[in-house]
Parts: C-alpha cells; sequence; structure tokens
C-alpha cells in the first residue's frame, strides 16, 4: 500500500490514514527542537537566506503554509542540515546536465572506482551488515532478543530494496554521487505495523515542513492538482550529498567538471591540430593580368568561399567533420590569382604536425583530474599497483584521506538503511519509540575492501598485540618483598591500545566464561568418574 497521506482532490484511490505509530515516529525529537526554535532569539543563516522579516515564534498553530514554512527554515539551522533540492530553482537543469557530465569516459573510471570502495559485496551480496553500538542501554533481558529482531529486520529491509539479487545499492551509491539527492518512499502494510517495501522517489518533487500539529510531513507536487501528496517524515528517507548551510557542491561529480574540461580542451586542441596538420596542401599561384579592384575582390571572394574549411570534432562521439563531411581529405590544393603578369608557381605547404609521442601535456591535466577526484593516484597505476604493505613508510597520507573521505560517503548514504530499520525496530518493540539514543545506537558495518583489508586489518592486530606485549613486558615494578609487578594492566592496554569496540569485549568475556563453564563441567565429570 503506497504511503501516501493526502490526496489532490483530483486523485482516485483510497486515502491513506496515518496511524498513531507513524505520525509519533515523525516527531521524534521534534519536542527539544520545538523548544529550541522558540527559545531562540537570532536569526539563523538559512532564515536570513531567505529573507525572513518578522519574528513568529509566538505563532502556536495559524496557517498551516506560513507555520510549516518558518519551522522548516528554521529547523533547518538547528536540526536539518540536509540540502533540499527543491530550495535551488536551477537544480533541474544542472541535474540534466551532470547526468550528461556523468557519461564521459574519463568520469565513468573516476565513478566506478570511487564506487568499488565504498560498496563492497561478500559472497552473499551483502555490502553491510547491522551493528549496535552499544547495549547497555537496553534492558538486559531483552538483549539478545532486540540483537536478534534487528539482525532478522535488517535482511528483510535489503531484500525489500532488492539488494541481495544484484547491485542495486551500488548504482543507488553511484546515482547519489552524480544526482546529489536521493529519496524514497517506505511503503507499510494494511495494518501499518511492517514494512514491506521502498519507491523511488524523484528528490525535487518532495518540499520538507511541519504540519499544524507538529509532526515533520513531506508536501509532493505541492499545488499540483491531481498529483499533490503529503507523506509524514516515517514514509520518507532523504539524504543529500550537499549540507544546507554550508557552501559545498551539490554533487561528488560536480567537483570535476573544471578540471575535465581543461582536459577536454587540451585533448581536442590536440587532435584538431594534428588532424589539420597531417593532410598535405599545395598552393597554385596563377597570374590573371591587370584586374580593377572590384574584380580583383570578387575572384578573392570566390576563393574564399572555394577554400574556406570549417573542422568540427564531437568529443562525446570521437567523430571528425570537415565542413559537414566525415573525416578530411588527404590532399587539399589551393589556386590562387597573382595580380601581376608571371610565370605559374605550384609548391607544397604544410605537412608538419605535433610530436604524438610527447604527452607530458595531456598527462598533467588527466593527474590534475584524478587528483581532484579524492581518489590515490594508485588506484589508477596498472603497471604499479598500491601495495598493501602496512608500515609507517607505507601507510601514505592520501590513503589516509581517502579512508576518511569513504567514510564521510559512507556515513550519509548509511540512512536508506538505517532509517527503515530503526523504524521497524520501533514498531516491533514500540518502548524504544521514546528511547532518544536508541535511534544513535542503531547503525550498519560496512565492508572493507575485499581480501586486501582483511590482511591489512589484521596485520596491523598483530602490529598491536606486539607493541602491548612490549609494553607490558618492558616496564615493571616490585613489592617490598622484592616480587615483579607488571606497571600495566592488561585490560588498560587492550582498551587503550587494540582498538576493540566495547561490545567485542564483551562479547570475548562471554565466550570465555562460557568456555570456564565448559571446562568446569568437564572437570566434574573427570572427578565423578
Amino acid at each position: 500500500m503506497a504511503g501516501f497521506v493526502e490526496r489532490g482532490d483530483n486523485a482516485s484511490g483510497p486515502r491513506f490514514v496515518a496511524s498513531n505509530a507513524l505520525k509519533q515516529l515523525s516527531s521524534f525529537g521534534m519536542k527539544y527542537d520545538d523548544m529550541v526554535l522558540r527559545n531562540s532569539q537570532a536569526v539563523g543563516i538559512v532564515e536570513d537566506q531567505f529573507g525572513w522579516t518578522y519574528d513568529p515564534r509566538g505563532l502556536v498553530g495559524g496557517d498551516y503554509d506560513d507555520y510549516a514554512l518558518f519551522a522548516n527554515l528554521a529547523l533547518s539551522d538547528i536540526a536539518l542540515k540536509k540540502s533540499i533540492s527543491v530550495f535551488d530553482k536551477s537544480y533541474p537543469k544542472k541535474r540534466e546536465e551532470l547526468r550528461r557530465f556523468a557519461v564521459q569516459d574519463e568520469i565513468e573510471e573516476i565513478l566506478d572506482t570511487l564506487c568499488d570502495e565504498c560498496v563492497v559485496y561478500d559472497d552473499k551480496n551483502y555490502f553491510c551488515d547491522p551493528l549496535l553500538f552499544d547495549d547497555d542501554l537496553l534492558a538486559g533481558e531483552k538483549v539478545d532478543e532486540i540483537r536478534g529482531a534487528i539482525s532478522i529486520n535488517f535482511k528483510r529491509i535489503y531484500q525489500y530494496f532488492g539488494f541481495n539479487n544484484d547491485i542495486t545499492a551500488w548504482s543507488y551509491f553511484r546515482k547519489w554521487l552524480v544526482d546529489g539527492y536521493l529519496a524514497f518512499e517506505i511503503i507499510y502494510d494494511n495494518d501499518q505495523r511492517n514494512i514491506i517495501g521502498f519507491k523511488e522517489i524523484d528528490p525535487i518533487t518532495l518540499e520538507p515542513g511541519i504540519d499544524d500539529q507538529g509532526k515533520r510531513v513531506w508536501k509532493q507536487f505541492k499545488d499540483v492538482p491531481g498529483k499533490a501528496r503529503m507523506l509524514y517524515d516515517s514514509q520518507v528517507i532523504y539524504i543529500s550529498y550537499a549540507n544546507m548551510n554550508s557552501p559545498t557542491r551539490i554533487s561528488y561529480v560536480e567537483r570535476l567538471i573544471r578540471s575535465f574540461n581543461l582536459l577536454r580542451i587540451m585533448e581536442h586542441s590536440r587532435i584538431i591540430w594534428a588532424v589539420v596538420n597531417s593532410s598535405f596542401k599545395t598552393k597554385f599561384i596563377i597570374p590573371v593580368g591587370g584586374k580593377s579592384k572590384t574584380r580583383a575582390k570578387q575572384s578573392l571572394g570566390v576563393l574564399m568561399q572555394n577554400y574556406r574549411e570549417q573542422v568540427d570534432f564531437d568529443y562525446d562521439s570521437g567523430e571528425l567533420k570537415t565542413n559537414g563531411r566525415p573525416m578530411m581529405p588527404f590532399n587539399k590544393e589551393y589556386w590562387l590569382p597573382e595580380g601581376d603578369a608571371g610565370s605559374p608557381q605550384i609548391e607544397t605547404i604544410g605537412g608538419d604536425g605535433p610530436d604524438l609521442s610527447d604527452t607530458d601535456s595531456l598527462k598533467y591535466f588527466k593527474e590534475n583530474l584524478r587528483r581532484v577526484s579524492k581518489i590515490p593516484m594508485n588506484r589508477f597505476d596498472v603497471e604499479n599497483p598500491p601495495s598493501w604493505e602496512i608500515n609507517a613508510e607505507g601507510l601514505t597520507r592520501d590513503e589516509i584521506k581517502f579512508g576518511r573521505f569513504i567514510n564521510r560517503l559512507r556515513s550519509v548514504f548509511q540512512e536508506i538503511i538505517v532509517k527503515p530499520l530503526w523504524i521497524q525496530m520501533t514498531l516491533d518493540y514500540p518502548d524504544l519509540m521514546n528511547d532518544d539514543s536508541f535511534k544513535a545506537q542503531v547503525g550498519v558495518k560496512f565492508n572493507k575492501y575485499n581480501v586486501f583489508e582483511e590482511m591489512k586489518e589484521m596485520e596491523l592486530l598483530q602490529k598491536r598485540i606486539d607493541f602491548i606485549t612490549a609494553m607490558k613486558d618492558g616496564l615493571v615494578d616490585y613489592d617490598p618483598n622484592g616480587n615483579e609487578i607488571k606497571y600495566f594492566s592488561s585490560e588498560f592496554l587492550i582498551r587503550r591500545f587494540l582498538d576493540l569496540s566495547e561490545d567485542d569485549i564483551r562479547s570475548n568475556k562471554k565466550m570465555k566464561d562460557k568456555e570456564q563453564e565448559e571446562l568446569d563441567a568437564m572437570a566434574d565429570e573427570e572427578d565423578s568418574v
């Protein structure tokens, strides 16, 4: 069932009435946000950009559009940090240009490389796994139950998106890098207790706001008869590459435009120069005797019309046309009149092209394009692939910066999984709906870059273990009896340097306790025998 909560006057079909649970989920955090909003005295950045000139902070309810507009702009400064495409009137045209730009060979290579780094599939076609950061916030007897429910709901949501059947997730990630925005409708069953599917919707048709009851809503095709819809925030997934309050590009590929155009100009001019100078040109000077100035101009005009050439190079297709015809003639002849009497002259001109073996200029602009992409240069070096050896010298700053960039991209993209997962968990366990901290505790862990990333992690872990061992054994103290005492606590060193999460430490302790119980049971059996 589609998740529309409001249909236009001319729309047909059953009316969808959102349940109280979906409405409550749509107002999650609104009590706090509204309190901050009404107690704020300053004019926020977004409010100022849209020219808000009066202060309706005492407004309660009132006209929906005025309140929704003000609340939306004000909340953008304190809560809603995403860039919204509908506020950029030039975005629809810009998006079409970005999509055309993204099909260029060099840009496709960069996008494919980046997507392959960010979305890594395992043998079961999963690119991430659910992750519950801290289970201390949950009731002790429900920890295992909730952890199991998260795993089951994650797999269902993953399947409803169709991620387990093909490379849909990879394609969505690539589309987000190009367009800068992604939006989906979360579809529920008739009882509105379970998520049953997702529908991709165009972000430029959505406008955020707040209804007169203080619920976050999204209006689709606002003021368009027959198409207008209003959806609660619990029915919409909306992610953006840019931040509303900071001057950033709307999408990843936008940063590549300048460098790519410079490279295209260099390649274009080089090809034109090579082609134009690759053909032989013959000049004929023919004496025409004494003619009047007017007749001479007429003759010159005819010659200019006959021998003028227009060379066009289509960068997208690689086609070259001369005067509208494909390719160029190999031989050209120029017949020119000479004012004074004399003998005919015939000579060959041109024929000298650039040294095509000199690729330094093209190499510079191509490397500049790849440098702007933030992808380490060794990802494009076929002859010298990246080394996976871990040491202080081998781990370059570019790799560290690239890893952080990947994490930033993943932290935004993960919402298409995390938001519906959190919603489904709150529908299954209503007590979690009012838990302000639970939403922040649910996340996903992305797969690392194939076996090489695992090898890096294992080698790094071994180096940490060696360091911890050296620290523990290297510094000792003595008690009054002269007995040797280790200065450092093993627990301290593990927590400080091994970089294990609290969840890993607790899981390890549980396994150790279980193993100890098994050993004690075996010992009891042996004693009884």
